[in-house]
């Protein structure tokens, strides 16, 4: 991937630049500057800035690194301003995408054309999951211990355990590779190349809500559920029980 790299003098003058908008806006009013954010654990470039509602292309450039690359924790990332992302995104001649990321929800819901086929070693009407998406297809195996689990947290937890969107279980390839792409355009939430996610195997499901996440972290060991991406709160997998 190309990096787009700005020289510390260069991020400055264009931070300037998009502030000055004259000295009697400057003495009336606050001026708005990046701000800096220190990487938490877990933490990534994508949800840095998905929670600041800028596009990871924009933080990227804006730090001089490429829209790929990892942080670590206790790092400093500077945050820009939309001004300052723009101007940073213009210097380097990239033309800004309309879309900023969104949440798997969210960008799962254009790609699904119909019900999405069985996983592998399920038929219609085994292995799914009832939801408002409808019906969303795992093994076998997977399906009944995520059903238990539902259950169980619903009477234990009072939480349900639903699925972030139509293809937030299993998914084809082709809908594994249209997460691939947004993600690479800085359009989406981490993604897989298609060939290589565990959602193709039926044994993967992305959830809707955090609070979901913190149930399964304390039932899911019982049924074979568990999060294996830190970073990733909305990523769970069925290892089995």
């Amino acid at each position: 991937m190309q990096l787009y790299r700005l020289s510390g003098a260069a991020r400055r003058w264009i931070r300037a630049a998009t502030l000055s908008v004259g000295i009697g806006v400057v003495l009336t009013a606050p001026a708005q500057a990046a701000v800096p954010h220190v990487v938490q654990p877990g933490e990534t470039l994508w949800s840095i800035s998905a929670a600041n509602n800028l596009t990871t292309r924009t933080v990227a450039a804006f730090n001089g690194l490429a829209e790929d690359a990892s942080v670590v924790a206790g790092q400093t990332i500077d945050v820009p301003t939309v001004a300052e992302g723009a101007a940073v995104l213009a210097a380097a001649g990239i033309v800004p995408g309309a879309s900023s990321p969104v949440a798997p929800a969210t960008v799962a819901a254009p790609i699904s054309a119909g019900p999405p086929p069985p996983a592998p070693g399920s038929t219609i009407g085994l292995g799914h999951i009832p939801s408002a998406w409808g019906e969303l297809h795992l093994t076998p195996a997977a399906a009944e211990a995520w059903n238990a689990m539902r259950a169980a947290s619903l009477e234990q937890l009072g939480i349900d355990l639903a699925p972030a969107g139509p293809v937030s279980a299993f998914r084809a390839f082709e809908q594994q590779a249209y997460l691939y792409d947004h993600f690479l355009a800085g359009q989406g939430a981490p993604a897989n190349p298609p060939g290589s996610s565990t959602h193709e195997l039926g044994v993967s499901v992305d959830l809707a809500d955090p609070a979901m996440r913190d149930a399964i972290d304390q039932l899911g060991p019982v049924f074979g559920w568990a999060g294996t991406i830190p970073a990733e709160w909305w990523h769970v997998e069925y290892v089995g029980g």
